[in-house]
Parts: structure tokens; sequence; C-alpha cells
């Protein structure tokens, strides 16, 4: 009878790729049929299925997609949870674990350390920038308050960690302020992880500190706004493709695609669909899947190193492996472009993100709206782009023109009359 009643079941395969419904033949969730939802992916060349459970338990596709799309990624770098199952054992385990200490912790005076430590145990499991926070934690935080205790940091604390923090210097050069408010955010974070999880009672000493003081996080506007002009561009990929035909190929992808740096060294051949003239850009840094567009120039690039193991880096390290960051071909090319020469503020330094600022910066200028731009980037929202709106041409004045021309024809004509 089991395997009948199977047979039969009928399952909805989503837009999300591996993420699939059955609906409850009675029970209504929000007005419709309450949905089991599963999860499907490849591991060890198997097809594992998992169930994530009922709507009307607490599950949902937002954090179906998540959860898949994080089990694919510790699969293909070996690291941390690699099936559902593994991760709800993780979190019991980390769960009791909480609870044990949080009873043997409750009355002692707990030094921040202990609570960065298991924030960054979390943020392991749960967040894809866990080793920026680790890094900022222990290069900036912690020499500064890390033995301190969690009850005696107060309000005051936090503003003397602000001011210490941007006068700080690292290799001769003080941290930038986009740093200085990424460090109080995580102090933010790890006080907040201590008190949801029981370890710490009273205050967040930063949330107070941004209550009692408007725009405490306020920092200075270090975006970049410089870009490469075509002949520019031209310039330094011929001069880059001296040394190294990969780190050129690289920065040709960056610029006509505005991929990031971090996506294209994740780059696989089984997300190149030359066919369709379509790079499916997976993971990136919203986790939001997007689509890049592959031009006649790039088309003649794959196609002349084409690997035909699917699961291949595109652009693999020299001794295999994904690229950790770009190499010094790009920046001994920049010198010798002299594209730097006399440029001191560090947000107009051409870099290799200047890149995919170029290509975007370039779509503006040609009359693109902000929207395509937003969607080519991969842009969380609007407010990302809009650094670009300055680039557009004056389309208000032109509308405003065009409309004084119909009015004045209209008027002519009845004139005319």
């Amino acid at each position: 009878m089991a395997k009948s009643n199977e047979s039969k079941t009928t399952w909805v395969q989503t837009k999300h790729a591996g993420v699939r419904y059955r609906e409850h033949p009675t029970r209504n969730f929000k007005r419709r049929p309450d949905r089991y939802i599963v999860i499907r992916y490849n591991r060890e060349g198997k097809l594992t299925g998992e169930a994530v459970g009922w709507e009307t338990q607490g599950a949902n596709f937002l954090d179906a997609v998540k959860t898949r799309n994080q089990i694919l990624q510790n699969i293909r770098h070996g690291e941390g949870y690699q099936s559902l199952k593994e991760k709800r054992g993780l979190e019991n385990t980390r769960r009791d674990q909480l609870e044990e200490e949080r009873l043997d912790l409750e009355r002692e005076n707990i030094p921040l350390d202990v609570f960065a430590e298991k924030y960054l145990e979390w943020a392991q499991l749960n967040k894809k920038s866990w080793r920026d926070d680790k890094t900022r934690y222990y290069k900036h935080i912690a020499p500064l308050m890390g033995q301190r205790s969690a009850k005696e940091i107060l309000v005051l604390d936090i503003e003397r960690l602000k001011q210490k923090l941007s006068k700080k210097k690292v290799k001769g050069k003080p941290i930038s302020q986009v740093t200085v408010k990424h460090c109080l955010v995580l102090v933010r974070q790890i006080f907040n992880r201590a008190i949801g999880w029981g370890l710490f009672q009273g205050p967040n000493p930063v949330t107070s500190t941004i209550k009692a003081h408007k725009g405490f996080l306020k920092v200075q506007d270090n975006k970049r706004l410089r870009f490469l002009s075509h002949e520019d561009a031209r310039s330094l990929l011929a001069e880059v493709k001296k040394t190294s035909e990969q780190t050129h190929d690289i920065c040709l992808l960056s610029l006509q695609t505005g991929m990031r740096m971090g996506e294209i060294f994740s780059l696989k051949w089984q997300e190149i669909d030359l066919k369709n003239g379509i790079i499916h850009i997976r993971d990136a840094k919203n986790n939001h899947t997007r689509q890049a567009y592959i031009t006649p120039t790039l088309n003649a690039m794959f196609s002349a190193k084409e690997n035909p193991l699917r699961t291949a880096l595109v652009f693999p390290a020299r001794g295999g492996g994904r690229i950790s960051q770009m190499s010094d071909t790009f920046d001994r090319a920049v010198n010798k472009q002299g594209l730097n020469k006399g440029v001191n503020d560090r947000a107009n330094k051409i870099v290799p993100h200047s890149l995919r600022h170029s290509f975007a910066s370039w779509l503006a200028m040609q009359g693109e709206s902000i929207l395509v731009i937003k969607e080519l980037l991969g842009h969380r929202d609007l407010s990302m782009t809009q650094r670009y709106a300055h680039l557009l041409p004056d389309t208000k004045r032109q509308a405003v023109e065009r409309l004084a021309l119909n009015q004045e024809e209209a008027i002519s004509s009845q004139e005319a009359k």
C-alpha cells in the first residue's frame, strides 16, 4: 500500500532548482493547501532528497533555497555540513552545548572573547562572510577589548573603541571608515547573539550608543566613482596580456559582464552556456542567482580554452583549486600604465573592482536604465545602483524639451485652423 500511495504523490517543481513540494489533501495554510517542501541535490554521484517540512510547521521556500545552496557550496569546498541531516545535528548539538554553558557561566563575568568565539562558531554555519567577521574581530576588536568583561562594557567604551579604531594604522595607513563601521556592527551582532542565547543579560551597549547618538555608525562615503575610459581599458588589457593570458581573460570577463572577482574565481565550466550565450552566476554575494551574457569576444575566449570536465574551474590557481585574489600582474600593469599616478585617495585608485565599476558606468553613459544596470550587477536594491545615475544622459531635460516641442506644434496646428 505504501508503494502505491507514493506512486500517486504529485510533486511540483518550483522555479528554484532542486526545490519541490507536494500539497496536503485537506490541511490549509494561508488560504491554500499546506505544502511539504523537499530539497534535492547530488552528493558523491547520488541524488539525495531531504524533507524541509510542512509550511504549517515553519518550513518555507526561501530557507529551503538558502540551505540547499549552502549544502552545495560546502560539498564543493569539503567543509561544514553537507546534508540537511548534518545541519540539524550540528544545530541540536550546538543548542545543547549553549544550554550547558549558559548554566555554567550565568553568574560569571564573561570576557567578550568568549561571546565572540561562540558567535564565530555560529557564523561559520550560517554566514558566508564569517571569515571577514573572524578577521575583523581578532585583528581589530580583540586587542582593544577582547579580555574586558562583557558586563563592564558600556556605551562610553563603545565610543572609545570607535575613536581608537579610527586612529589605528595598518602598515602605516589608517584603516578605512567602512572597516570601523563593520567592526562596530560586529560587536553589536556578538552582543545580540549572546542575549538571544541567554548568555548575557542587559542592554546591548552598541545599540544603546546608536540610540543615544544619531548617526553613530555613519561613515564617510568611500564608494568608488572613478572608472576606466574605453581607451584606458584597452591599454590595460594589452599590458596585462603581455605577462598573463589568464589574468587578461579574468579582466576581460569582468569588463564585459560586470562579474565580481569572487564570482569569476568560483566560475565553473558547467555554468557557461556557449550555445545560448549565457553565464549562470550562482552563490553570488547576495545569495541570488543571476545571468551574465556572453559577448562575441568572450565566446571566442571561452571556446579557445573550454574544458571537457564540466565541474572544473574556468580560472584555476597554479596549484589547482580556487584563486584567492587577483594576481599582482594587474597592479603592475596599472602602475606601468600610470593609471594611479598622483592618486592618493584610495577610493579613486584603479583596483580589480574598478573593472566591474567601469562596466556599469559604460552602461549608464550609453543610456541604459538604472533597473537594467541593477539586474546585470546583481544588486539587492536600487539604492546600490543609484551611484551610476549621474552618468545617465539628461533624460529629464530631454523629456521636458520634447513636451514643450509637442505643445508648440499643437498650438501652431490650432492657429493654422
